[in-house]
């Protein structure tokens, strides 16, 4: 019985002398390395390209080639640019300085930069009968007619091309060069696209187009306010790669409200010709009309002097009063 106790305890202790080795070996290994450092450490070493001013930039003055250059950032600013044909041929809303990143906040967009050179965004109302049963779409070429009903001022109901080939650049809520939701089509997923044409085709316009905008010459402006005003639009699509136009050099331009001054230079004279200087004369309706009674009034009876048997007023000649017309409007004036 002795014997089996030694035996036991010899046991015990060889057991106990295995555990303290392996205590020992497991105490004198190195810590595990922890994998989320190396992440941390990527992280933080990320760099981003970025697009910078080269040069201070003048807000209203498109941007270069000369005027950018990529740089290398710790951090990707939002609405930043890394390629430059995205930047470039853009406009600044402000003065942008030299070596701050460009974004998209800081640039022109909507309607204005879709229009070029010498272009005025105008606003006109349209319904289903205008808007060629609303088949109209943003970017689409129309031809604008008007006609004019028979009044005090018309002679004849007439109607007339009014302006050709002006480019919609929004009907209703639809804007050139966007999606129907409002957002650009080159953001929108393709899942989201598929859908929201689906939306478009099966269920009925939400909203119905009240006004359409085109882009107008801004000689010609003055022109469509004054057939908004007094007569009757209506807008014919066109195809896209008909440029014919009408040669207006054939007919006689219409009469300006505000005639230059008599001693202006030759070359003040062909500035008068400008298109900017051509709109702030103005356009009479007369001159809209082809054919207007206040046309032949002014042809008849401008400055033209008729007595009149109304008493002298006090202070006047002698002589008596005339009753001068223009158009429709008559004046007695002593003389």
């Amino acid at each position: 019985m002795n014997n089996l106790t030694k035996i036991v305890a010899a046991i015990l202790v060889a057991a106990a002398l295995g555990l303290a080795f392996v205590a020992w070996w497991l105490g004198s290994r190195p810590p595990p390395t922890i994998s989320a450092a190396p992440v941390a450490i990527a992280k933080a070493s990320k760099q981003y390209e970025v697009l910078v001013a080269a040069r201070a930039l003048a807000a209203g003055k498109a941007i270069g080639t000369d005027d950018i250059s990529l740089v290398t950032l710790p951090i990707n600013p939002a609405g930043a640019y890394s390629q430059a044909s995205s930047v470039v041929g853009k406009i600044p809303l402000i003065d942008i300085g030299a070596g701050t990143p460009i974004t998209e906040s800081g640039l022109a967009s909507g309607l204005a930069v879709k229009l070029a050179d010498g272009e005025r965004a105008v606003a006109i109302p349209v319904d289903e009968i205008v808007g060629a049963g609303n088949r109209v779409q943003a970017g689409d070429y129309v031809d604008v007619f008007f006609t004019l009903k028979q009044g005090q001022e018309i002679e004849k109901t007439q109607s007339r091309l009014l302006m050709s080939r002006l480019q919609v650049l929004s009907y209703g809520a639809a804007v050139i060069g966007t999606a129907t939701g409002g957002g650009s089509a080159g953001e929108m997923p393709n899942q989201q696209t598929s859908q929201s044409s689906q939306q478009a085709q099966s269920a009925p316009q939400a909203q119905v187009a009240r006004t359409a905008v085109l882009a107008t010459p801004v000689a010609d402006v003055n022109r469509l306010l004054l057939a908004t005003q007094n007569g009757k639009l209506t807008l014919a699509l066109r195809n896209p790669s008909d440029a014919a136009m009408p040669d207006q050099a054939l007919f006689p331009p219409p009469a300006a409200i505000l005639i230059g001054k008599k001693d202006l230079t030759r070359d003040q004279q062909q500035a008068m010709k400008q298109p900017d200087n051509q709109a702030f004369a103005g356009m009479e309706m007369s001159g809209l009309a082809g054919d207007s009674k206040s046309a032949l009034s002014r042809k008849s009876f401008n400055n033209a002097a008729v007595p009149s048997a109304a008493p002298r007023a006090r202070g006047a000649n002698t002589s008596g009063t005339v009753e001068v017309i223009r158009g429709t409007q008559r004046e007695s004036v002593a003389f």
